[in-house]
């Protein structure tokens, strides 16, 4: 596999870190505590989308076919963050198998307008960047909670390569 390749794997696997770090510390009550902005978003209910997503995608490279529009919605993981952290063990263990696969592999992409071809490359690029932006509005709604959470979490790979090369 090309170095490339490796590179998202590893982004994605990041990432989950990521959101494993504040899982493992989040009381349950916090996790389920919905704010008063639109939609009502809950830290349960971002963690459930962002792994509702890879399980998504996950499906995608059994069946070739991808539609975001059909997750599996896992209220288990919206309300219990021990849960979530099961799914986050199953799909670390799937992103260690993809070592072994071509990420070039083409998925048979469906959207609300149409469909179209992807790559499994492209759809892990997708992944890691959606989970950023999730750990980015958790991040929000942990911050007055006192939680130790991860200087990375919600700030995107570039950005911090970005502030590296700024800061020599």
């Amino acid at each position: 596999m090309d170095r490339q390749c490796m590179q998202i794997i590893e982004q994605n696997r990041r990432q989950l870190d990521l959101l494993k770090s504040i899982l493992r510390q989040v009381t349950k009550e916090h996790y389920q505590q919905k704010k008063a902005w639109p939609g009502q978003p809950s830290v349960g209910k971002h963690v459930r989308h962002v792994l509702d997503h890879y399980q998504q995608l996950w499906l995608a490279t059994e069946s070739g076919r991808l539609d975001y529009r059909l997750r599996l919605r896992d209220e288990g993981a919206q309300t219990d963050p021990a849960i979530a952290l099961q799914w986050i063990e199953r799909l670390e263990t799937w992103l260690q198998c993809l070592e072994h696969t071509d990420l070039e592999y083409q998925l048979h992409y469906q959207f609300a307008e149409g469909e179209t071809y992807s790559s499994l490359h492209r759809e892990l690029d997708f992944v890691a960047s959606h989970c950023v932006h999730h750990l980015a509005l958790i991040h929000a709604l942990l911050d007055a909670c006192g939680y130790s959470l991860p200087q990375a979490a919600g700030i995107h790979s570039s950005t911090q390569e970005y502030h590296r090369r700024c800061a020599r």
